[in-house]
């Protein structure tokens, strides 16, 4: 199942890169967020600057109150429409000490956090549509506490304005946000409690339900829904593979139009409704025809010639194995597993697109069992220039999948 989502991956990047070239040209991003530490200290001076609300988002990859907030709350029209008018950012209080800090300053115990600052000098003040005690928020009742807290009259001396409106849109391209690209690693310990590599592998091997269950497999189709966080959400998703080594990907996400990536056991293909078809070659073919291994999970050894457990790490209240994996042709790769379940909880990647090389934190979640191994049917993708959530609706083996379809078109 981990070779579906890579696929996914390596779709979604050449997908992104794409993207972000035409939104740029476009002028499409109304509703661009600053992110991490970086990132806040720009927004605070923006809003210093401009004089309009200042929204700081709190949140983890693994939190699924963050990802309702993010795919059911903050796509709501009237949600929207209140956040183009403020200058807003995202903190990830796990990336590294500084965004840790700003969290600490904040007091924050707990995700998602949605604090609004009106004004530099006014208190802030907590939108949490999700209440431990009560009936939860609906997205139109969100938006209505956020429009309490819509631009207002900066103090007079300030300025003379007796309202301060939405930027314009050239204003925000004159302070276009800095985002951060992927986190480095996080702090690692290594010591004598460790166990062995092959033990963590095998480990994993068994959460994901044992070689024997792993190797009756040989089709697996999946559907879904992929969301662009902050910009498009209800894409469609489906992913066709077949023993040993053949893999069909497509997604259609809202502006981005519909991708479909392709490896027949040989060649490597591209195609974009918008761009067209192109071959696959170097780094980007070596990357599909791995990812493209049905069995990869099996094979981890073979396909990671240099590999090796780096230590114990943590995310909030797990425990983490980190292990090294450089590919046969690539930059190394990074996985997380969790110390408890043995499953895959962090994979951190680079890949070759036509942009260039492109890295991502892909997180995976909500692990269920479906012909006897375990999958994950939440995954979320973050770069440094954009984040998908990837949530999995059906997931079929052993169907009848047509050699035609790995074909370039």
């Amino acid at each position: 199942m981990i070779n579906s989502l890579r696929l996914l991956l390596i779709i979604s990047l050449v997908t992104c890169s794409f993207y972000i070239r035409t939104a740029a040209a476009a002028e499409a991003f109304d509703d661009q967020w600053f992110y991490n530490a970086s990132g806040y200290s720009r927004a605070v001076e923006l809003q210093r600057q401009l004089k309009v609300p200042l929204v700081v988002y709190f949140y983890t990859d693994w939190c699924p109150y963050c990802h309702h907030l993010d795919t059911d709350y903050l796509p709501n029209p009237a949600v929207q429409a209140y956040l183009q008018g403020v200058v807003k950012v995202r903190i990830n209080p796990e990336n590294g000490p500084a965004e840790r800090e700003i969290a600490d300053r904040y007091d924050v115990r707990g995700y998602p956090r949605f604090y609004v600052i009106r004004y530099p000098s006014f208190a802030l003040r907590n939108l949490q549509p999700f209440r431990p005690h009560g009936v939860d928020l609906t997205p139109e009742q969100f938006a209505v506490s956020c429009q309490q807290f819509a631009p207002v009259a900066a103090p007079k001396s300030a300025s003379s304005q007796s309202m301060i409106v939405a930027p314009a849109r050239n204003a925000r391209s004159a302070a276009a946000p800095e985002r951060v690209g992927t986190a480095a690693l996080p702090p690692i310990v290594a010591d004598a409690t460790l166990p062995s590599l092959e033990a963590v592998l095998q480990k994993y091997v068994a959460a994901l339900g044992g070689k024997e269950a792993l190797a009756k497999l040989t089709t697996r189709v999946i559907k879904g829904k992929v969301d662009l966080i902050g910009v498009a959400r209800g894409g469609q998703m489906e992913a066709y593979l077949k023993a040993p080594n053949k893999s069909l990907t497509v997604l259609d996400v809202g502006p981005t139009g519909v991708t479909k990536q392709g490896f027949d056991g040989r060649s490597g293909w591209f195609f974009s409704n918008r761009l067209g078809t192109r071959n696959l070659k170097g780094p980007e073919l070596a990357a599909l025809s791995a990812d493209a291994d049905f069995y990869h999970d099996l094979r981890i050894r073979e396909l990671y010639p240099t590999i090796k457990l780096l230590g114990k790490t943590k995310s909030g209240f797990r425990e983490l194995y980190v292990v090294q994996a450089v590919p046969r042709d690539g930059v190394a790769e990074y996985f997380y597993f969790d110390v408890e379940t043995g499953l895959l909880f962090r994979r951190d990647t680079t890949r070759y697109t036509p942009a260039g090389m492109v890295r991502a934190e892909v997180y995976f979640g909500d692990w269920r069992e479906i012909d006897g191994i375990r999958l994950p049917f939440s995954i979320t993708q973050s770069t440094s220039q954009m984040a998908l959530a990837f949530t999995v609706e059906e997931v079929k083996h052993n169907v009848p999948v047509d050699e035609a379809v790995f074909r370039r078109p």
